[in-house]
């Protein structure tokens, strides 16, 4: 009984763990287990790295097989002896009828014997030799195992792809955070140089205002001495006659009624105290406006006139920066992309995303309308220039400042512009427009939902007479004051 044990134990030694046969060709993977070369090479078939151990999962990063001699010769002498036949306790026995395992149920997937496979609980089933079975199983085992090894291929793909990623994003926002820096960096140095300036102005603001102070306390005793030696007269004129009190009666009343129109109420005093409050809101306000131009200054762009959508009266600069109206219309070819009858060109530029400033010299100019507009808008007939028609714009008209919104804004300005600035932030929809003398801001178009494409606007208007004869021109923008 010992020695057919050994001898079953033997059998097993020198079998495959992956085919169930006696080895052929074996070979030792790293770990130290054998298989057959053909059958450890199926298995690793497609891997390039990481090559697991069919029994104990270890993995080598090397494809290492090594011929066993030894375990070969073992095998021949294996297949020579005579194993005798098991017990019906081992495993290759029918636990029922003691017959070998030698057929395979697929409906019931299960291993049974001959006897099995005539009984009642098989009979009408699908039965296999189980070699044959175990041929169908490997090869669809196989198949699962293709498509393992593709899934597996394909996240491994898709890992690398996400690895690649992970480090474009790293750089991006590095990139980005390097950006906020030093777009920070540009900002507290603007601010120091506007608090400079402004505190330089405060300087001189207050020079004045003590120096008024001081003129006025002068002034303010010289008028109490007027007024104690009046009080005084009066006083003395009161204890007299009335033949002498009436003597100069009427020039001291004269001298109270002067005194009276030339001395400062208390109501003047509470008026200046009102206009000095209203000084301090306005600085306020320059100082916040000041901040909002000049930041908006560093997005300066190069804006030029297109030639093709100039109405035929407009005569542009060769630099193609300026434009006047003439009299008389040129003889050009009136296309789809020119506007007529209106006087207006736009500028070359295509503006799709993004922040752009530009500044347009107005000079003296009478009339004229600038700002953006739809690419897409009509151009011929009349023109209504409004956000619901495509048009962002602002002009002086018949002595008024108006945004032409619907209906149109009337704009008050603390000084009338020789230069107007225009700012457009596409992505959040705002057009704001400036004057460039004294940094206010005119009028911001927010909320916006702009069309696709942008062109910058301009019209300068009919000559009327000749007292708007000026022209229009672009003028260059560094970004730095």
């Amino acid at each position: 009984m010992a020695a057919s044990n050994q001898l079953r134990s033997l059998k097993e030694e020198a079998t495959c763990s992956i085919c169930l046969e006696y080895f052929t060709d074996p070979v030792s993977v790293e770990c130290g287990h054998a298989f057959c070369q053909s059958c450890i090479t199926r298995c690793w078939e497609g891997l390039q790295t990481d090559f697991p151990c069919p029994e104990c999962r270890k993995t080598s990063q090397r494809k290492r097989l090594r011929p066993n001699k030894r375990l070969g010769n073992m095998v021949e002498i294996a297949k020579q002896l005579q194993v005798p036949s098991a017990t019906p306790q081992e495993v290759n026995l029918c636990r029922k009828h003691e017959e070998k395992l030698k057929l395979f149920c697929a409906d019931d997937q299960e291993t049974i014997c001959v006897v099995c496979s005539m009984s009642r609980d098989h009979k009408q089933h699908r039965v296999l030799p189980i070699r044959e079975a175990a041929q169908e199983y490997k090869k669809k085992f196989q198949s699962y195992l293709d498509y393992l090894k593709t899934k597996l291929e394909d996240i491994l793909e898709l890992q690398r792809k996400e690895e690649i990623k992970g480090k474009q994003l790293e750089s991006q926002f590095k990139s980005q955070r390097e950006q906020i820096h030093k777009e920070f960096e540009k900002l507290q140095k603007l601010l120091e140089n506007e608090k400079s300036c402004h505190l330089s102005s405060l300087e001189k603001e207050e020079k004045k205002s003590l120096q008024n102070i001081k003129e006025n306390v002068t002034k303010y005793e010289e008028q109490q001495s007027v007024l104690r030696s009046l009080i005084a007269e009066i006083d003395s004129k009161c204890q007299q006659q009335d033949v002498e009190f009436m003597k100069d009666g009427k020039t001291v009343l004269s001298r109270y009624e002067n005194m009276k129109a030339q001395q400062t109420t208390s109501d003047t005093i509470k008026e200046k105290e009102e206009t000095d409050k209203v000084k301090g809101v306005d600085l306020q306000l320059k100082i916040i406006e000041s901040l909002d131009w000049r930041w908006a200054r560093r997005f300066a762009a190069a804006v030029t006139l297109d030639p093709n959508t100039a109405h035929r009266r407009l005569i542009l600069s060769e630099d193609g920066r300026g434009v006047r109206t003439v009299n008389r219309a040129q003889d050009l070819p009136d296309t789809p992309l020119r506007y007529n009858p209106a006087v207006i060109v736009l500028g070359r530029e295509r503006l799709s995303s993004g922040r752009h400033y530009w500044e347009v010299e107005v000079g003296a100019k009478t009339r004229w309308t600038l700002g953006v507009c739809d690419e897409a808008t009509r151009r011929k007939g009349t023109i209504t220039t409004s956000p619901e028609k495509g048009y962002w714009t602002v002009g002086l008209r018949s002595g008024k400042y108006e945004a032409d919104t619907s209906p149109a804004t009337l704009l008050t300005l603390r000084v009338p512009p020789r230069a107007v600035g225009l700012f457009l932030d596409y992505e959040v929809g705002r057009l704001s427009v400036y004057n460039v003398d004294d940094r206010s801001l005119l009028f911001t178009f927010s909320g916006a939902s702009f069309p696709p494409i942008l062109r910058p606007f301009f019209s300068p208007g009919l000559n009327d007479g000749g007292k708007n004869s000026g022209g229009l021109r672009i003028l260059p923008v560094t970004g730095q004051e």
